[in-house]
Formats: C-alpha cells, structure tokens, sequence
C-alpha cells in the first residue's frame, strides 16, 4: 500500500478539516495548508505544531466557535477510528478508549500540562491504528503466533504513524504511535529506541496499553490480572521495560 493510500483511509485526510469548517477548500479563510511527510510535527511549547498553526489561523479568521468544532471534529475522527479498529476483535472492544483515558490520567499525574493529557488522550485512541494492516487470520489466532506473523504485528506502530502523520490535525501524535513498543533497555520496537531517546509520550502509552492488556482477556490467554498484580507486574519490569518515572506515576493511581 503505498503512503498516499495509507493516508486516504478510514477519513484520514483533508476533507473533514474543511467540509467540517464549512470552507470550500484548502485555501479558503483560515491559512489552511498542504502537508507533507517531510513535515516532521513534534510536542515543543516553542514551536507550535501544523495543527496549531490551522487553529490560530482559524481563531482570527473563523472566531471561536469555528475552532471549537475543529477540536471537535478532530475528537470525532480519533474515536472513529479506534472503534473501527476495536471492532475486528470481540477481545479487545473498547480497548483503545480504556488505554487513551489511563494515558491521560498517567500524563496528569506526571504534571505535564494539559496539552500534554490531551495529546495523550488523542494517542490512546489511535495507537493500535496500524493493526487494521494485520490480517485477521493473526489478529485472532487462539494461539501462539509464529515468528513470521510477530514480523508482521510488529509492522502496525509503523503502519499507524504513517497513516497518522499525513492528518494535519493529528500528526503531532505520530511519533508517539510509532514508539509505543519500544522499550526503556532499548529490546522493544520498531527502531530500538533506549531510555530517554524514546519520545515521553510513547513512554507513557507503553504503560497504559500493557496495563489495559494483562488486566483484561485475550483470546490468546485465558487468564487476566487484578489492578494489583498488574501493577506488581509491570514494576517487576521497571527500569527495562518501562520508564520507571511512568511506573511509580501508575503506582500512584492506584494506592
């Protein structure tokens, strides 16, 4: 599939920003623009990302109601796309909305600000949106998977962030979707990332997801943890698998 399909999928594309404004194109009020991958959007309290360049455009040409319903159609498409998502497998309904709020909650108890729990938020929604390139046949295998298929579910973090980064108002999110499997010791994937060179966000969202994964049932395993054990689990892998600041911050939620 090549990258400009990835980005027509499932709404993913320019249409909802201005059908949903009401504009009759790109170029319409507002200062809306063009994206392209070599735009690279990242969380900086200095340098305002694409998104919020479209919103302080539209706040001066548009007023704020305008901006409002730009927040909420991008609401909308994340939410959207996770139920979609969610929807191939029985096993996992709801999932994604489960990890997006336990992200937001963990982002607030680190004090990372607002724009941060929202980004978060935005992330949990979309972090398995790269599963819909994984056939069904492996998606729902009873059993345990081949080495040949685990390459092929170790593509969807990739295949999300690139799905992801071509929505002007959601490729900020990205980065944090491409590095959710990576690991605090530098095993995880796709890229190997180690430590702190892992993006915060997708340090936050490896948290949320495997928490929400042990303590609810998969078909591939029968049994599921307590918050408890869940929390004594992950712990036990604090300082290699997971960022240990984020661990002590889930630890806090649940005393």
């Amino acid at each position: 599939m090549s990258s400009p399909d990835r980005g027509r999928l499932i709404g993913f594309n320019l249409t909802w920003v201005h059908h949903g404004l009401g504009l009759k194109s790109a170029t319409d009020r507002g200062g809306i623009v063009e994206t392209s991958r070599s735009m690279s959007p990242k969380l900086s309290g200095s340098r305002p990302n694409l998104y919020d360049r479209i919103r302080d455009s539209l706040r001066k040409g548009l007023g704020g109601s305008r901006v409002e319903e730009l927040e909420a159609w991008k609401q909308a498409t994340s939410e959207l796309a996770a139920q979609a998502v969610d929807a191939r497998d029985v096993a996992t309904a709801s999932h994604s909305a489960r990890v997006a709020q336990l992200a937001a909650r963990l982002t607030e108890q680190l004090a990372l600000g607002q724009r941060w729990v929202e980004l978060m938020r935005m992330a949990g929604l979309l972090h398995d949106l790269g599963m819909i390139g994984v056939r069904d046949d492996i998606l729902n295998k009873p059993g345990p998977l081949r080495e040949d298929e685990w390459k092929i579910i170790r593509r969807h973090p990739d295949i999300g962030a690139d799905m992801i980064c071509w929505h002007p108002a959601l490729a900020e999110v990205a980065p944090i979707v491409r590095h959710h499997h990576e690991r605090w010791d530098g095993s995880g994937y796709p890229a190997g990332l180690k430590g702190e060179i892992v993006p915060m966000g997708a340090r936050i969202l490896a948290v949320a997801e495997s928490f929400d994964t042990i303590t609810n049932k998969r078909i591939y395993r029968g049994n599921q943890l307590t918050s408890v054990d869940a929390i004594r689990d992950i712990g036990e892998h604090s300082g290699s698998w997971y960022d240990p600041a984020v661990v002590d911050a889930l630890g806090a939620l649940y005393r």
